[in-house]
């Protein structure tokens, strides 16, 4: 992986089997966009009864931060739909980069 994963953790404790699993999913975004320079995992709890777990991902690549935000029951499952709409982002990012590309060089 060559850009460094932070994880916060907001009123709320986290096992270290999470944090490891935060570090994994996104470093699997590398496999979309290898221009990432930095990543941010910000894990909390929601203050409903039903007591959601909540995950927020910030990343940042060339001259752009890309965020995504989710809640779950389980940290992982929020993880997981924060890695999915990143990815999304990401090869929307990738192909504007591209278009943006071939117009220079006409």
């Amino acid at each position: 992986m060559a850009f460094q994963t932070q994880i916060t953790t907001r009123h709320v404790d986290v096992s270290d089997r999470v944090r490891q699993y935060a570090e994994d999913r996104t470093g699997k975004l590398e496999q979309f966009y290898d221009g990432i320079t930095d990543a941010h995992v910000i894990l909390g709890e929601d203050n409903s009864p039903a007591s959601m777990k909540t995950a927020e991902i910030n990343i940042d690549v060339y001259q752009k931060r890309l965020s995504a935000e989710d809640s779950a029951s389980t940290h992982q499952e929020a993880i997981n739909l924060c890695v999915d709409h990143l990815r999304r982002q990401l090869e929307k990012y990738k192909s504007k980069l591209r278009s943006k590309d071939k117009d220079a060089h006409r």
